[in-house]
């Protein structure tokens, strides 16, 4: 006879206030931040370079991190963002320099402007941490 786990089945209490749940959150974002800014930069930097291979490495590295948070092969959350982190993964597969510098600046544009609010924005907790990494990074066009 195998053992039931009854926490799968019945619900149970929440042993977190409200407040202590938030500040996890923020904990949370900023330890994420500080793991993904620096891998942005390097980012950035390989692009800027001219450097195909560590720019490639780069965004592995970034799709790891995402994986390993977030659950998913992008480190954003704002659907802008992914799509066009997605974009400068598309143009190194290619080998495209170019237009994986090109697709870089469009990401870096999104730093400098706020979605309206509606379906595509993000939790607040979200567009804070990525306007922090903006911040750290000092993100320019």
């Amino acid at each position: 006879m195998s053992a039931i786990n009854l926490s799968t089945i019945v619900p149970q209490p929440s042993t977190t206030t409200p407040t202590t749940a938030s500040a996890s959150s923020t904990t949370l974002w900023q330890k994420y931040i500080s793991e993904r800014r620096p891998e942005v930069q390097q980012l950035k930097d390989a692009l800027q370079s001219g450097d195909l291979a560590a720019a490639q490495q780069d965004y592995n590295n970034l799709v790891a991190l995402g994986n390993k948070v977030l659950h998913k092969d992008n480190p954003f959350t704002r659907s802008d963002r992914a799509l066009d982190f997605n974009a400068v993964g598309g143009a190194l597969q290619n080998g495209d320099l170019a237009g994986a510098q090109q697709a870089f600046g469009v990401l870096e544009s999104t730093f400098q402007q706020k979605l309206p609010p509606g379906p595509d924005s993000e939790t607040a907790a979200s567009s804070t941490a990525d306007a922090t990494l903006a911040s750290f990074v000092n993100l320019t066009v």
